[in-house]
């Protein structure tokens, strides 16, 4: 076996291979005695896979700061500059940035593994689609989303392991492959930014035209290949794309009203979602999820606390969002702040969202601010904030940067315990992080392109990947 990801192999052959329902919520069950020759022959058969395949990005993994995805952008959350971790609990080396110095450490071997063992099971199911004799309508279908699927995972390891796009597109990538782990195929070298990001973009380009938006929210619709490409495009600085794919992205889906902002982002049906992970209480792994580190309303760690410098931030008091930020009775300024934006339902079956419409309103009027056409930018900007504070105006901002800086603000407000925002927009655009004063325990400083904002590549990829040494280490 070819020993470029530690676990890959076994999550293609049995994580991907799952036996379960229709139902997502019924968990998936590996068997092992699910062969790809029963898998392929019938549309039921793949979907039992792809919902083994999406259990990959759900479920719980190693350590209880190394679950599911979710917890890629809850440590991206907490080493920008809006959440702490005020005591030494899980997720304190994130919040004080020791993580991208080890190359031997969990979160790094972790990442790795997650996103290159799901692009490898995507990868697999599209070999054996496209031997099978599904109809042909259906095999384009099932090869798009699992070509989104592949690129969503790349782009995820691309900004963990690499610099920022804009700082040097000619910097490392990361290896990038074409067939499956199981076929034989060689070892890959790192390549460029560039390479890595044409290749995602290669993938969703090709995607797209088959997908549509039939599925269940738990798998990849259209709209959300659609908003990954958007980010992707925003990501590299090609601004009349992301408008494009944001505009497109977001045009099937209702922003929510104020009532059901206040609800606790905990489920799928939300008509704002694009994309999210659902779960039953008993597939939760006890304090092991995301609820429990930043729900202070109900049972875990609830060791994350909101930022009083980002509390700040919230000047309008008819804001939805500055209700969900709750001061507390203490004179402790690293923990004056808890957000009720996120509560866990009482059985603990809180799903996970992944992608709302808000997000492609903010990369819209970004994008649109950037190319120069401020009044569209101010116009898509007004109608989020609208639904959020029905008193607020269109943006007063005279010049493009007073724009941007104001979108990247409530981008922020808006997507905070998400996507890691503050941190990966920090490092998209090239800027240092100043985390000082009182409402940090632990200071962080660092200027744009040092390299604590790019991870390590595992020292076990390295010790085994022939076609990357320890002069390509990061």
């Amino acid at each position: 076996m070819k020993n470029i990801f530690k676990y890959t192999l076994i999550g293609a052959l049995f994580i991907g291979f799952a036996s379960c329902s229709d139902e997502f919520l019924d968990e998936p069950k590996p068997t092992g005695s699910v062969t790809d020759l029963v898998v392929y022959t019938s549309e039921t058969g793949v979907d039992a896979a792809l919902t083994g395949l999406f259990a990959n990005l759900r479920d719980f993994r190693s350590r209880h700061d190394t679950w599911g995805a979710k917890a890629y952008y809850l440590g991206a959350e907490v080493m920008g500059t809006d959440l702490t971790v005020p005591d030494f609990n899980w997720y304190i080396f994130e919040h004080r940035w020791d993580v991208t110095e080890n190359s031997n450490g969990r979160r790094t071997n972790w990442a790795w593994e997650i996103f290159y063992s799901t692009a490898n099971i995507a990868r697999t199911h599209i070999e054996g689609i496209n031997k099978s004799t599904l109809p042909d309508a259906k095999k384009k279908a099932y090869i798009g989303e699992l070509k989104a699927v592949e690129a969503y995972s790349y782009y995820n390891l691309v900004r963990y392991f690499s610099g920022s796009y804009l700082l040097g597109e000619d910097k490392p990538g990361i290896p990038l492959y074409t067939a499956t782990l199981s076929s034989g195929i060689e070892p890959s070298g790192r390549g460029t930014i560039k390479e890595t990001y044409d290749r995602i973009i290669k993938l969703l380009e090709e995607a797209i035209p088959n997908m549509n938006n039939s599925l269940s929210k738990y798998r990849f619709n259209k709209s959300a290949a659609e908003g990954v490409l958007a980010r992707v495009y925003l990501e590299i600085g090609n601004w009349t794309k992301a408008a494009e794919y944001a505009a497109k992205a977001k045009a099937p889906y209702a922003l929510m009203d104020q009532a059901t902002y206040k609800a606790g982002f905990n489920t799928i049906s939300n008509n704002e979602w694009m994309w999210a992970l659902p779960f039953n209480a008993d597939q939760q792994s006890g304090f092991a999820r995301f609820y429990s580190f930043i729900d202070h309303t109900s049972p875990g760690y609830n060791q994350i606390y909101v930022s009083k410098d980002f509390q700040a931030l919230f000047t309008s008091d008819t804001d939805v969002r500055k209700s969900l930020i709750k001061k507390q009775a203490t004179t402790n300024q690293t923990k004056l702040f808890t957000t009720e934006k996120f509560r866990d339902l009482t059985d603990r079956s809180g799903d996970l969202v992944f992608m709302r419409a808000s997000e492609m309103y903010l990369i819209e009027a970004e994008a649109k601010a950037e190319a120069g056409d401020l009044n569209g930018a101010k116009q898509v900007l007004l109608e989020l904030v609208k639904a959020r504070d029905a008193v607020a105006t269109l943006s007063t901002a005279t010049t493009k940067d007073a724009l941007v800086n104001e979108i990247l603000i409530e981008r922020r407000k808006e997507l905070y315990g998400e996507l890691g925002v503050s941190w990966f927009d920090l490092k998209r655009r090239n800027k240092g992080i100043s985390r000082k004063g009182d409402a940090y325990r632990w200071e962080v400083e660092f200027p744009a392109g040092n390299a604590r904002w790019t991870f390590k590549i595992p020292q076990d990829e390295i010790d085994k990947n022939p076609k990357i040494s320890q002069a390509d280490q990061n």
